[in-house]
């Protein structure tokens, strides 16, 4: 039987319930290293690292950890999520962040300052599920040496990015496990899809795309590109 294709979301509660979904088909098709990667302006990640506790919960019981890298995130998710009895642990607590009686991990929004601390626990976590949910290994580009950005890129070529969406000016980069990178077009009636390529298009890609779609870039589709936007930040 054909799998009806998912189709792009237009709402925050659709876009999560995407991202649980695609991310634990990864996991059961064989990923071990999965990346969930919802790039909205200004998204507070806290609710949404909630539904993903919630799903590992269900999954794996109490045989999992939370994973975070600011203290802070973790003392709040500590608070907020004592109805989800999660253990919570950060980054630079090492073997006792990776129990050897837990299933699987889910860390919640690294930086590029952790990178190091994360591979390691990758490595502690072996070829048990390890899930890194909004990951921003790539902010920090200035001060960041040859060497460093190699061991980044390095350490993230090991992931299967099981969801991403990104919001662009004229529309949206989009992947849905098990389904490929997709660009989507803003129109005057609404988004459409406009290309599928195998792996995740480059910024020039993506540029290319567009001009070969729409020529010279217009501001005629800024308003309605704005109500999707505020849309998916519901």
């Amino acid at each position: 039987m054909t799998q009806e294709p998912i189709l792009l979301p237009d709402n925050l509660e659709d876009t999560t319930e995407q991202a649980i979904a695609a991310t634990h088909q990864a996991i059961a098709d064989g990923a071990n290293r999965v990346i969930a990667d919802l790039r909205f302006p200004e998204l507070k990640v806290m609710p949404i690292a909630y539904e993903f506790a919630a799903s590992f919960n269900q999954r794996y019981g109490k045989a999992w950890q939370a994973i975070f890298s600011d203290a802070g995130a973790a003392a709040l998710a500590k608070r907020e999520w004592a109805d989800l009895d999660v253990s919570v642990r950060g980054v630079n607590e090492g073997r006792r962040a990776i129990r050897e009686e837990d299933q699987a991990f889910l860390v919640i929004e690294p930086t590029s300052v952790e990178v190091e601390l994360v591979e390691k626990l990758a490595q502690l976590a072996g070829d048990r599920p390890f899930v890194m949910l909004n990951p921003r290994l790539e902010n920090s580009e200035v001060g960041l040496g040859l060497a460093a950005r190699q061991m980044r890129d390095r350490f993230l070529s090991t992931f299967e990015t099981a969801y991403y969406i990104k919001p662009l000016e004229l529309g949206a980069l989009w992947r849905c496990y098990p389904q490929t990178w997709q660009v989507w077009q803003q129109t005057e009636e609404g988004m459409q899809s406009m290309a599928e390529v195998a792996q995740r298009p480059s910024s020039e890609d993506i540029d290319r795309l567009f001009k070969q779609k729409t020529g010279k870039q217009s501001g005629s589709f800024l308003g309605r590109l704005q109500q999707f936007l505020s849309a998916l930040a519901r």
